[in-house]
């Protein structure tokens, strides 16, 4: 498991971007706004969250995934609307 911060690049646009857009699950939503607002490692979420490190591990993989599959829309404009 990685302990370094992917999503500490965000702007806050992106971030209400993916949290609307992206479709997280609660315990997705939970680790995002950890890693983002509070610039936490995997291992720190785990232990915030009360779970396992593999389990983070999965979360964090699904997380991703949405946001990949997000992030076409967020570069072609869409989050404009937001605004």
């Amino acid at each position: 498991m990685s302990k370094e911060n992917d999503y500490k690049t965000f702007i806050e646009d992106e971030i209400q971007f993916y949290l609307r857009e992206a479709g997280f699950n609660p315990r997705e939503k939970e680790l995002f706004k950890l890693r983002v607002y509070e610039g936490k490692t995997l291992w720190e979420c785990c232990d915030i969250m009360g779970y396992s490190s593999r389990t983070v591990d999965r979360i964090n993989k699904s997380l991703k995934h949405k946001i990949f599959k997000a992030a076409p829309m967020y570069y072609r404009g869409c989050s404009c609307k937001y605004k």
